[in-house]
């Protein structure tokens, strides 16, 4: 369970990264297919549900191929 300062942090953090424009999560290999949290987040507030109630059409929505990343 998280502290109050601890959920105070995560907040803040959350809302810094709404202003900039969401969270942007590197792959973890190439080649991999993603989706973009920031619009599935936004969707699933508006529809009052969470991510593991889509569908797999409404998952399709997201979708979308990563760029390469060489190490």
């Amino acid at each position: 369970m998280l502290s109050d300062s601890d959920r105070r942090a995560l907040n803040a953090l959350d809302e810094a990264a709404e202003r900039a424009g969401g969270y942007l999560a590197p792959p973890k290999r190439p080649f991999v297919q993603d989706y973009d949290y920031r619009m599935m987040s936004r969707y699933c507030r508006d529809k009052g549900v969470t991510s593991d109630d889509l569908t797999e059409e409404e998952l399709k929505m997201f979708r979308f191929d990563p760029p390469l990343v060489f190490n």
